[in-house]
């Protein structure tokens, strides 16, 4: 399995470069790679795995980064409730190195794309992360990019600072929704209150150039995500000019995957840890699983307690990514895999489907 184990998401250990305040409960992190070869593309994640209360929680973060950028960063928000995000503003000081898996994702900005085409982010809170690594790689484009931010205040809004100053040096058009009881403005560029369709496609209108012609890229809270959308299907805008990133979940639904209704068997190759005399063994194994109809790969394989790396469950994360080398699966929902690692055969245990019975998969 030396081949396949070669294959997929490369794994590092990073150091703490710096660690920067961008409001009350938000921070951005720099990593030092130590001079290991890494390279992304601005819009794709990572995921960070920690071992928090004795429990292993893996979590995905946006590169607020670029490519050209020395150090890789990721901004992270706290999150109420959120185990990680809260572990990681409480501690980031003492954590001196950083299980990395990436990269991931397909939410990107293509280079293509944004030398053709007038590009507008609409993000809400941290949902701003992917989209201002988007920002920061537009060069040389005659064609302003348009932002449409929704957050409480400004003092709440994550890199309020570099925003400001990208606008004022006519690098970019804004427009703020502050949801806060108490806001006030009188800035033209400032709305009271949330955004709605009206609103919204008068900014559009107004501040891109070609609507039909221009590229859209969504991130933010679920609901947000929804109103943006609404209000780019009422402009009529292309389908494949509409991307999105969710960070909330999105699960696939089984109940509309049709099957033959039959148990399948799956061979499964995964690697073993086992400690002797305190000396941890890794070893190659290979178990032969039943898979019920409409059951997932990851549910089938923890049923027979084949440990494997997941977070999300919903093909957003990629923590549960597995190579397979045989036989056909399908995949309900991919938010984290390219194209070319979909053509190396990798898959999301959490959304894959056996389809008929020849299929084989190597965990990582």
């Amino acid at each position: 399995m030396q081949d396949i184990k070669n294959r997929g998401m490369k794994k590092y250990t990073w150091r703490t470069h710096k660690i920067i305040k961008e409001t009350e409960d938000t921070i951005t992190l720099y990593f030092d790679t130590e001079q290991q070869a890494f390279t992304y593309l601005p819009g794709q994640y990572l995921n960070i795995r920690l071992t928090v209360n004795g429990e292993l929680l893996i979590r995905s973060y946006s590169f607020s980064s670029v490519p050209s950028d020395e150090f890789p960063a990721i901004t992270i928000k706290r999150v109420t409730g959120g185990k990680m995000s809260n572990y990681i503003l409480n501690n980031a000081d003492n954590i001196e190195a950083w299980e990395i898996e990436a990269p991931f994702g397909s939410f990107v900005l293509e280079k293509p794309i944004a030398e053709q085409s007038q590009i507008v982010l609409l993000a809400g809170g941290s949902g701003i992360s992917p989209l201002y690594a988007m920002l920061k790689s537009v060069e040389n484009s005659n064609r302003i990019p348009l932002l449409v931010y929704s957050n409480k205040t400004p003092e709440e809004t994550i890199f309020w600072n570099e925003l400001e100053a990208m606008q004022a040096a006519q690098e970019l058009n804004i427009c703020y929704s502050f949801t806060a009881p108490d806001f006030i403005s009188t800035k033209l560029n400032h709305v009271a209150g949330r955004f709605n369709l009206l609103v919204l496609r008068s900014v559009i209108k107004r501040l891109v150039g070609d609507v039909a012609a221009a590229h859209y890229y969504i991130c933010g809270p679920n609901g947000l995500m929804d109103l943006y959308q609404d209000a780019l299907t009422g402009l009529y805008i292309p389908e494949d000019h509409i991307h999105l990133e969710y960070f909330d979940p999105v699960p696939g639904n089984a109940g509309d995957l049709e099957t033959d209704g039959t148990v399948k068997d799956v061979i499964v190759n995964y690697y073993e840890d086992y400690y002797e005399n305190e000396e941890k063994q890794t070893y190659e194994c290979t178990s032969l699983i039943e898979v019920q109809p409409k059951q997932s790969l990851l549910d089938a394989m923890k049923e027979h307690h084949i440990k494997v790396a997941s977070s999300c469950k919903n093909g957003t994360c990629g923590a549960c990514w597995a190579v397979k080398t045989d036989g056909e699966v399908r995949m309900l929902h991919n938010g984290a895999l390219t194209e070319q690692d979909i053509a190396e055969g990798i898959i999301l245990l959490c959304q894959s489907y056996p389809m008929n019975a020849d299929v084989c998969v190597t965990v990582q």
